[in-house]
């Protein structure tokens, strides 16, 4: 009797170790802040603000060895936030993450784009970078829990996408693509092989568009 071959694929071997402990510790993080317990939700906070030693060492290792052909690609995802470099502790603020986050979930754009936008003059820019104010004021002062706003696209799904492109996602398979999502992702559902190859995708044309912004901006 032919004994059926497994059909799990072999991704982890293509990933980046840290990828996956970071995945994990920012899941870890979201469970103690859905809770309904408030020891639970203080320890998310402190967890947020102090991630272990030996993460934020990894981190900084991780940005030191950065090799020259992908620093365009690492300097664009930081752009997203409106920072130039990795954040002291390998973190960067709450508030900080929040507007970057909002901004380009909501527009696509980052908050550098918006930013630069509104003070050449460009309504569409300044009226985008109003909202996303007003959307992080509001979620600042309990008006507005972000967790819960809806977007065009999965902003969950893309922002594991945009964290690991570089660090092995890139080049797994659909498949592959689709069991890492289903074991790493918090969000409870299997992941469909296109439907996660079509995101890959989608975040690769993104973040091409914000490499070849800050190239155009270092040569002018």
């Amino acid at each position: 009797m032919k004994i059926p071959e497994s059909t799990q694929t072999h991704w982890r071997e293509q990933v980046h170790p840290f990828f996956v402990r970071m995945l994990e510790y920012n899941n870890q993080v979201t469970r103690l802040r859905s809770s309904p317990n408030e020891a639970d939700q203080k320890e998310a906070l402190r967890l947020t603000h102090n991630p272990p030693p030996e993460l934020a060492a990894e981190a900084e290792r991780m940005h030191d060895a950065i090799p020259p052909s992908e620093r365009p690609q690492h300097d664009a995802y930081l752009s997203i936030f409106g920072i130039t470099d990795a954040p002291e502790g390998g973190t960067m603020s709450e508030g900080q993450f929040t507007v970057g986050w909002l901004a380009f979930n909501k527009f696509g754009k980052s908050i550098v784009e918006l930013t630069e936008g509104d003070a050449a003059g460009d309504e569409k820019s300044s009226r985008q970078l109003l909202s996303v104010q007003k959307a992080f004021q509001d979620s600042r002062y309990g008006k507005l829990d972000v967790n819960k706003l809806r977007f065009k696209f999965d902003s969950h799904h893309i922002l594991i996408m945009q964290a690991g492109l570089e660090l092995g996602l890139r080049d797994l398979s659909p498949d592959e693509l689709a069991d890492c999502y289903d074991e790493l992702c918090n969000c409870g559902k299997t992941h469909d092989p296109e439907n996660i190859r079509k995101l890959r995708t989608r975040v690769i044309n993104m973040m091409d568009r914000l490499v070849k912004n800050l190239s155009a901006k270092s040569t002018a």
